[in-house]
């Protein structure tokens, strides 16, 4: 089907035949359901625990939880893949709905988007099949990390490739639109707009998941380089920012390449689970200046939007500065973050400990206990800290230390460190474990500042990029009709003027 929306897509396109376009349109209705049964089909096989299948034995156990068995349909690349054709299917069905019916511009979009999908589809197939045999299926499979096995994945890996994936539709239209004379910014908005905002969730996300992550203690803030999500987010807010400005064709068309580019960078990092040296670099001096170089280029674009909307008025304008206004309070919550204070301490239970916070208070910390609780094949090591200020109890944290243990083995197969946090309007108290006895420890204690800032602020952003995306704004003239009522007549060819933006100064 993905074969035939392809081939049909592109006959109509090129023979401005509308028949054609629309049974392509069809095959890619088809091909999106095909691929959705065919991960429903993956994710029962992993939650019966079907060892037939290479994929379900590499990625699960019978001791995975059934959420965790259920999730590991994205945990592995193959099964990523089908989840990418997926929303790449979905995202190209609902773009051909958001045009003109019978459009040039549809047609291109459509054909392009189905060529896309097909080359997904063809690599699920032929290179990477997840529904691959083992002759012989083992007793029990290898079962997920534990750095899998936490909530927060559950929501942060599925939204991040569909994010990067739908990306490609925004890409699509900003090309094709700037090729042709039909308008094309409205409906390009939009796209970028929602892909913005799911991108912006999906970075949220990599930044919680890693900022209790005691491997994570000092470069968290990298979390979405390594998962992808901030090149792919790059790529949205390009796509945004053209579909505002009346850039000049060649520009427009460079930017959406450059934009897909940035989006394929970002699922081919996801896929292969991260860049192995994003730590290195974050600690270089190249990648202290690219931080620095993208926090300015974020905060420069935001105040030059917010100047632009001053006296629009509307759902979407409000909305949009919400969104602008929101991402400037992210940006310096992220560079207040990177003034953590932390000290080493060593206490036993019943003593006390005092760390000075970021701003010079005395803190009071004390151990509450160290208990031992198994979970299956999981041991956890539960540390409990009290922590007080002047004599007032502020703060009680439980940091964690996982480990994994497989068969009769006893040393543990893998192991994850979890901080503790208690969570302020100011700064957070964060616990790291380096070292856990029945009696005593030694703890890392770091005062974050304005960390709490990061997720408001960014939740607002996120909600005013989706709102200003499916709110209605002022329409562009219509597009003249491209294909008459008789459907095998040819196109008629798109010569209305392009309209200005639905809503100027968007980035």
């Amino acid at each position: 089907m993905g074969a035939w929306g392809t081939g049909l897509g592109f006959s109509g396109a090129l023979s401005a035949r509308a028949d054609l376009s629309a049974s392509g349109e069809r095959g890619v209705h088809a091909a999106t359901v095909f691929a959705t049964l065919s991960l429903a089909g993956l994710g029962w096989a992993l939650a019966v625990g079907d060892l037939t299948f290479r994929y379900v034995a590499t990625w699960t156990s019978y001791a995975t939880p059934l959420p965790y068995r259920v999730g590991a349909m994205w945990a592995g690349p193959s099964g990523a893949l089908l989840l990418w054709a997926v929303a790449l299917g979905a995202g190209a069905s609902l773009a051909s709905g958001t045009l003109r019916r019978g459009s040039v511009l549809r047609a291109w979009t459509s054909a392009l988007l189905a060529l896309l999908l097909l080359a997904v589809l063809a690599m699920a197939c032929f290179d990477t099949n997840p529904f691959l045999r083992l002759p012989f299926p083992p007793d029990d499979g290898r079962g997920l990390a534990l750095e899998w096995l936490r909530p927060v994945v559950l929501a942060q890996v599925p939204l991040g490739y569909a994010a990067m994936a739908l990306v490609a539709v925004p890409s699509v239209l900003t090309v094709m639109g700037a090729m042709g004379k039909a308008p094309w910014r409205a409906t390009t908005q939009r796209w970028a707009l929602v892909c913005w905002g799911l991108l912006g969730a999906a970075m949220l996300l990599d930044w919680r998941r890693r900022y209790g992550d005691t491997a994570w203690a000092d470069d968290w803030r990298w979390a979405p380089v390594h998962a992808g999500t901030a090149f792919a987010w790059a790529g949205a807010s390009l796509l945004v920012l053209v579909s505002c400005r009346r850039w000049r064709a060649e520009a427009s068309i460079l930017a959406g390449f450059a934009a897909f580019t940035l989006a394929l960078v970002g699922l081919t990092l996801q896929r292969a689970h991260g860049w192995e040296g994003v730590h290195a670099f974050a600690t270089s001096a190249m990648g202290r200046a690219a931080a620095w170089l993208a926090l300015a280029a974020v905060v420069a674009v935001a105040v030059d939007a917010l100047r632009t909307l001053r006296g629009t008025a509307g759902v979407s304008a409000l909305a949009l500065r919400a969104t602008h206004g929101a991402t400037l309070v992210v940006a310096a919550a992220l560079l207040a973050a990177g003034f953590a204070r932390g000290s080493d301490v060593a206490v036993r239970e019943g003593e006390r400990v005092v760390a000075a916070d970021r701003f010079g208070r005395p803190w009071t910390l004390s151990l509450e206990g160290v208990s031992t609780v198994g979970r299956v094949n999981v041991i956890s090591n539960v540390v409990a800290v009290r922590g007080a200020v002047n004599g007032r109890a502020r703060a009680y944290v439980t940091a964690e230390v996982r480990s994994l243990f497989k068969g009769a083995s006893s040393a543990p197969v893998d192991q994850l460190q979890l901080a503790g946090i208690s969570a302020g309007l100011v700064q957070d108290l964060r616990v790291d474990v380096r070292e856990a006895n029945t009696a005593d420890a030694v703890l890392t204690v770091r005062f974050v500042p304005a960390a709490s800032w990061i997720w408001l602020a960014g939740a607002l952003a996120v909600l005013g990029a989706l709102v200003a995306a499916l709110t209605p704004a002022r329409r562009e003239p219509e597009e003249p009709a491209g294909v008459p009522a008789n459907p095998d007549a040819p196109h008629v060819p798109d010569a209305a003027a392009e309209a200005p933006p639905a809503v100027a100064g968007v980035a």
